[in-house]
């Protein structure tokens, strides 16, 4: 299930046309091939065209879109001063065309520079995309419905962090009570899908064993390393799962016990394991209201006596969580 959940998104290809620069610029034409292989990497589907003849103009990239049916152009130029270049872009989608000079003197590796540049400019470009197609009196504007993968790729980074505060109950289905606790956890993206942090919960208080002889009450923590995957994600919900490895620790203590017994104390450090599903409901931009559900394995196997009577913890144990998730 894991290994599916990694799966890569499958996507349609939306074109984009980009203007051959001279052959005797060795830094555009470098610039032109990182471009075309990042622009590739984002899954556009990328067309080479010939320079028109005569001047650059805003009218000319924009044509070269037009005649292609891209939803956008990008051509590199060069002026007189040869330590600067353009980045022309020609976006279809809200009939933009944008042009930014850049300085190349002094600059390292300016071909990346250049890429780097003109894709950060297409995004901006594409930031003023809403849901509604741009006013009628704008011209050079495709009318066709923006594509899904292009409003998507032109959306702003995520932030990559996320803390999750939440109230975590903690069960199984044998001799202790239920117990209840807060828990937090704080992860870093390190893909759209993917995430890893760290997460706690305790103390975790309620837990109790009641025997013949007397009464046993518990503190439970939890510490675990934890792998996100987000199976299926809208401007509404999102939906995952979990895979934790970490460390639990349980504190009993015997209370009101029978002579000739008298109170003590001990605790177990064991081992954990978890797999769960965690679900998000967004309440507003890097908000969410989240609910979670786990089983966890524990070795060694703790176990809470009161004299001669003991019970040991079911396999599995079961986390229910209830909070709140924050991206910053």
């Amino acid at each position: 299930m894991m290994a599916s959940l990694l799966g890569a998104r499958t996507a349609s290809a939306q074109s984009v046309v980009l203007v051959r620069p001279p052959e005797a610029d060795g830094v555009l034409v470098e610039a032109f091939n990182r471009l075309r292989a990042e622009l590739g990497l984002q899954s556009f589907e990328v067309v080479v065209v010939e320079a028109p003849e005569g001047p650059s103009t805003p009218e000319a990239v924009e044509r070269l879109a037009q005649e292609k049916s891209a939803f956008a152009a990008i051509s590199f130029t060069r002026r007189a001063d040869t330590t600067t270049a353009d980045v022309w872009i020609a976006d279809r989608a809200t009939g933009k065309t944008t042009v930014r000079t850049l300085a190349l003197r002094g600059v390292p590796d300016a071909p990346s520079v250049l890429a780097v540049r003109a894709v950060d400019l297409l995004r901006e470009s594409l930031h003023e995309l809403g849901p509604e197609a741009p006013p009628p009196e704008v011209v050079n504007v495709d009318r066709r419905p923006v594509p899904e993968a292009v409003r998507a790729w032109a959306e702003p980074p995520r932030p990559p962090w996320r803390l999750r505060l939440e109230g975590t109950l903690l069960f199984e289905v044998t001799g202790l009570s239920p117990a209840y606790g807060v828990g937090i956890a704080i992860a870093r993206r390190l893909s759209e899908r993917v995430s890893l942090g760290l997460a706690f919960a305790g103390p975790l208080v309620g837990g109790t064993y009641e025997a013949s002889t007397g009464t046993a009450t518990t503190h439970q923590e939890l510490g675990w390393l934890e792998l996100g995957v987000t199976a299926y994600e809208s401007s509404v919900v999102e939906l995952g799962g979990t895979l934790g490895a970490g460390v639990y620790h349980l504190t009993a203590r015997s209370e009101a016990v029978k002579p000739p017994l008298a109170s003590t104390s001990d605790d177990v450090v064991s081992a954990v394991g978890s797999l769960g599903v965690l679900a998000s409901l967004h309440a507003s931009e890097g908000v969410a209201l989240s609910a979670g559900f786990s089983a966890l394995l524990l070795t060694p196997r703790p176990a809470v006596a009161v004299g001669p009577e003991q019970t040991a913890l079911s396999e599995p144990l079961f986390r229910a969580s209830l909070g709140m998730e924050v991206d910053f």
